[in-house]
């Protein structure tokens, strides 16, 4: 969950940072196991039109000639940031999984993490910005980077 919705924020950074229009991107994501703990995510120009290309994105990890600065980092940076707020917060943040009407994600929403259908693999489903940094109101985080932003 944490890599998929990682994954969501990224896109929707790099749509808003770099103009690219978030439909024309598409995410792969590779989880490990326990035996294969290695997890990756690629995030890819899903049809090769004026809305960009492949090298693109690649470009997207050079260093900035006027800062100094990676870009990929300024991305990552941005997007962490970005998962701890919503517009529909407080409704966003406090929602839950709850079974049995709708248990596959929880404080996700179309303001925060949601993109187009075509861009996600899993259809939207099996997100949460908890897993990503701490949310206002949770008693206890599941964070991997609890104390960002």
């Amino acid at each position: 969950m944490a890599v998929h919705t990682l994954s969501h924020l990224l896109i929707r950074t790099i749509a808003m940072e770099c103009g690219y229009n978030s439909a024309s991107l598409a995410e792969r994501i590779y989880s490990g196991d326990a035996e294969e703990r290695r997890t990756g995510i690629l995030i890819y120009t899903a049809v090769p039109d004026s809305e960009g290309t492949l090298g693109g994105l690649v470009s997207l990890a050079d260093q900035d000639p006027s800062t100094g600065e990676n870009r990929l980092a300024r991305i990552v940076r941005t997007a962490l940031y970005k998962a701890g707020r919503c517009s529909s917060d407080p409704l966003c943040g406090e929602r839950l999984p709850k079974a049995p009407e709708d248990f596959l994600h929880g404080a996700a929403c179309h303001s925060c993490l949601f993109v187009s259908e075509t861009t996600c693999e899993r259809g939207n489903r099996f997100l949460d910005r908890r897993f990503i940094t701490h949310l206002a109101g949770d008693p206890k985080t599941l964070a991997l980077i609890p104390n960002f932003g």
